[in-house]
């Protein structure tokens, strides 16, 4: 799991009154769906979104920076 997916996680069940443990697959998870569609609407919505988006999916880990 990249690591800010992993901060945010962490802050999200910190900052939660009687937080329990959620599993890191599902926080990875749920992470990635969230950047997808991310992607998915700059994609749709901006001139430059796909940069935008491919971009975002890097950032987080979801997808590995190409030879290009």
């Amino acid at each position: 799991m990249n690591i800010l997916v992993k901060e945010f996680a962490d802050k999200a069940i910190e900052d939660m009154p009687g937080a329990w443990n959620i599993p890191d697959e599902f926080c990875a998870k749920f992470a990635q769906l969230i950047v997808k569609e991310c992607n998915r609407y700059a994609c749709s919505v901006w001139e430059h979104g796909p940069l935008l988006g491919r971009d975002l999916l890097i950032h987080f880990g979801i997808e590995e920076m190409g030879d290009e």
